[in-house]
């Protein structure tokens, strides 16, 4: 045997060993039943190919976003039904390369500020764009597409506000995401995929409007963002009412009728 063929046989049995170890607890009823290793081969191959594919495929819906686009402005276009899912992939992976330092996902915890003068968090619309930017891939007829949306999830997960804040709880759209990616993109990724508790739909982020008390944001349980519409625990400058779609000021005091916005 050739010293590079027993080089590239060694590297992916270590990298099956590594995955079998990591995820085995996911792995029989995860990896479309299989019952044989030669089925990691097969899809350790597949994903090797698609992510391949899938960053030609980033790198030419890049080149198709608009130029000169606010990043409000792409936000925004992302829930326009006159675009096309090609469209928004674009409009979306244009959005997360901006957004995301170094267009990184795993790098959402440094994500900061809102959009002025609209007041919208750019963090959560962060996650908009990452999720939309799925959603869209995969509905397009392209082998790299699927793998290219596994693995913008995957780096979302690196996170570990991600994780809190937009994976564990998530929309009920991320459900049927994860769904699509278990059949399109089959390799699950290390402690297997995600199973998020359903809040609220798309979008996340919100233009920021009325006021509310804390005790009132307490009851009805929602997340608390800081002065940069960053998502934490304890109190905070604004309350994201994930389950309606609402974000607002925090004010201390009694309610009163003709400034608090009835849910």
């Amino acid at each position: 045997m050739k010293k590079s063929h027993l080089f590239n046989l060694i590297k992916k049995l270590t990298f099956i060993a590594v995955v079998i170890t990591l995820i085995y607890p996911s792995y029989l009823t995860k990896i479309s039943g299989a019952e044989e290793i030669e089925d990691l081969f097969v899809i350790y191959g597949e994903k090797e190919r698609g992510e391949g594919q899938g960053l030609i495929l980033q790198k030419n819906l890049l080149e198709k976003a608009p130029k000169n686009m606010s990043q409000y402005d792409m936000w925004r276009s992302l829930f326009e039904e006159d675009v096309t899912e090609e469209e928004r992939a674009a409009l979306a992976l244009k959005l997360i390369d901006e957004i995301y330092p170094q267009g990184n996902p795993a790098k959402w915890d440094e994500i900061g500020g809102l959009w002025i003068p609209q007041l919208v968090p750019k963090p959560l619309a962060a996650f908009d764009a990452l999720y939309v930017a799925v959603g869209s891939l995969l509905s397009l007829n392209n082998e790299g597409a699927a793998w290219l949306a596994r693995s913008l999830l995957v780096q979302l997960y690196e996170s570990r506000g991600a994780r809190i804040y937009g994976i564990r709880t998530a929309p009920i759209e991320v459900v049927d995401i994860i769904e699509k990616l278990k059949v399109r993109a089959p390799l699950p990724p290390i402690g297997g995929w995600p199973n998020p508790k359903v809040l609220g739909r798309l979008p996340y982020a919100r233009k920021i409007y009325g006021y509310i008390s804390v005790d009132t944001a307490l009851v009805h349980e929602m997340t608390f963002l800081d002065s940069l519409g960053r998502p934490r625990g304890g109190s905070g400058v604004y309350a994201w009412d994930r389950a309606r779609g609402r974000i607002y000021n925090v004010k201390g005091g009694r309610n009163e009728d003709e400034i608090w916005p009835n849910f």
